[in-house]
């Protein structure tokens, strides 16, 4: 939304106009501004819950400050303002220091800071770390599982298969080793103990998700 030139805008100016978190309406310089402002807006209203209006006030004031931060320090990155006038870059490397405090403080006190946020997940990255390994640890153990009924349960089969050649018609009777005892066995033996051995460890993987 634009601020035309004439009524209330003795300058003759285009300023382009937005809405605050609070619902207040505040004018900005240029359509880069009013995007990167609406932008950055909708993003800390999706990312965070603000339930009083005293709230959403101060996300106003952080707001204003980082548009602030925004126009300064492109003005400082490019030798120039908006209508191409030279800039104080001492006067603008100040004020860009001193905002970045006001800003790192406001993010503070609302809790949107990123250390503010990590206390409330009850995580820290030392925390974090420590998980992810004993989870490797264990995925690991699993592997070694696998590995080792894999191998049990080929020898096993191995051993019916090469029994099952030695053998005649009788021994094979004797011993009940036939092609469809084998098969058998492969079916709810084998295969069996295999899918309970996974299924076991992936319920313990749902865990993990869960506590994501």
């Amino acid at each position: 939304m634009t601020q035309q030139p004439g009524g209330g805008n003795p300058y003759g100016v285009t300023l382009y106009t937005v809405l605050t978190p609070s619902g207040s309406e505040i004018h900005l310089q240029t359509q880069a501004e009013s995007d990167w402002y609406q932008d950055r807006r909708d993003r800390y209203l999706k990312d965070n819950v603000f339930p009083n209006v005293s709230d959403l006030q101060d996300l106003d004031r952080l707001l204003m400050l980082e548009v602030f931060s925004y126009r300064w320090g492109l003005w400082l990155a490019q030798g120039f303002d908006y209508i191409y006038s030279r800039v104080d870059e001492t006067d603008l490397t100040k004020k860009l220091r001193d905002y970045s405090v006001e800003i790192r403080l406001l993010k503070q006190s609302l809790g949107i800071d990123k250390s503010t946020r990590d206390k409330e997940k009850g995580e820290s990255l030392a925390e974090y770390t420590e998980k992810l390994l004993q989870r490797a640890k264990v995925f690991g153990y699993h592997r070694n599982e696998q590995y080792e009924k894999a191998v049990t349960k080929f020898f096993e089969l191995r051993s019916m298969v090469m029994t099952y050649d030695r053998c005649d018609e009788e021994e094979r009777r004797i011993l009940d080793l036939s092609l469809e005892s084998i098969f058998e066995w492969i079916r709810d033996t084998a295969i069996r103990d295999w899918d309970e051995m996974n299924d076991s460890f992936r319920k313990s993987q749902a865990m993990w998700i869960r506590d994501q």
